[in-house]
């Protein structure tokens, strides 16, 4: 709201205890186990997260229920533009670590010592690279020369966590200069072992890699075309040109190449089996569909008979359109 930008959602911090919450509210859910969140619900379709202040972090693994203050709570979040707090009573702002200051300036800093936070959890890293982005608001230095010096952790991520983190950047409207950042900080390189050897293949091409992050960032599609496109830019990952006019006969993908694609750039389908299932078979189709056209046949009714057909075409376009110019007729 201080950057006068719409917000996504409103989350509610208190101190009523979780159990508190649900007597006070039938209609709510609890979620987590290590911190419980009450999830309120307005309607069927719609909740309000809430959360009780929590204490001191280093007290954690000694206390089952570590519930603290406003100003503790405030002590163990991420950045210092993500810890105010705003009093809908008062209409205050309570801002405990100063991030009203940085936000006025522009900065993005860690609370306390970076080093040790990023000890603790080297998501944080991420989380300084996602709001740099988005904000456009500069690195404050130790942040940023702590986060190089131990991108390293962010191996020690569990993969579904990784998954995650990476899905919201990939999704968001800041993602080409998040992957600057990335492969600047070089934690791209950390997270993905392979990249260097991508960039040296010389099917890669940084240009279209380049041109389809900031397509993800200004089009309006749904998660699972951005996937599909961003994992086309990686398709030399499993020595795949960009151009289908480079078979004679249409393209096949066998299963085990579209898995060691997708394991690579997303490591894990635990939780979201489903959901890259279906990008994958929209890659593989995309491919085929391409390499007709390009051929100047129609469309199968295979093709069109698919429940994703639309959502194809939509990307089909983006690839004659917008990323490539190859001649059609067959001529590769």
């Amino acid at each position: 709201m201080l950057l006068h930008l719409e917000p996504k959602d409103f989350d509610i911090a208190t101190e009523a205890k979780p159990e508190e919450l649900l007597r006070l509210f039938p209609n709510s859910r609890l979620i987590g186990r290590r911190f419980p969140i009450v999830h309120i619900y307005i309607r069927r379709d719609f909740f309000v997260e809430v959360s009780t202040f929590r204490g001191r972090e280093e007290l954690d693994e000694s206390h089952k229920e570590n519930y603290g203050s406003p100003e503790e709570d405030a002590q163990r979040r991420d950045l210092t533009i993500n810890a105010l707090f705003y009093d809908p009573f008062s209409h205050q702002i309570l801002d405990y670590v100063g991030g009203l200051e940085d936000l006025k300036r522009g900065i993005i800093r860690v609370i306390g010592e970076p080093k040790d936070r990023y000890i603790r959890d080297p998501v944080r890293m991420l989380r300084v690279i996602r709001h740099a982005a988005r904000t456009g608001f500069s690195i404050e230095e130790k942040t940023w020369t702590e986060l190089i010096n131990h991108k390293g952790l962010i191996k020690k991520v569990p993969s579904e966590r990784l998954r995650d983190e990476l899905l919201k950047d990939l999704t968001g409207f800041w993602v080409y200069k998040w992957f600057q950042l990335m492969q600047k900080s070089g934690l791209l390189y950390e997270i993905y072992p392979f990249w260097q050897t991508l960039e040296e293949n010389p099917l890669f091409s940084q240009e279209v890699l380049k041109k389809i992050l900031k397509l993800l960032g200004k089009k309006n599609l749904i998660a699972e075309q951005k996937v599909v496109l961003y994992s086309y830019a990686c398709l030399p990952l499993i020595n795949k040109p960009y151009n289908p006019l480079a078979f004679k006969e249409m393209p096949t993908f066998d299963r085990e190449e579209l898995l060691k694609l997708f394991w690579a750039l997303f490591f894990t389908f635990r939780y979201s089996r489903a959901f890259f299932e279906k990008a994958m078979d929209m890659l593989r189709d995309l491919y085929k569909i391409y390499y007709l056209s390009l051929k100047g046949r129609e469309i199968p009714k295979r093709f069109r008979k698919k429940f994703y057909f639309k959502e194809l075409l939509i990307l089909l376009e983006i690839l004659e359109r917008k990323l490539f110019n190859y001649p059609k007729g067959g001529k590769a």
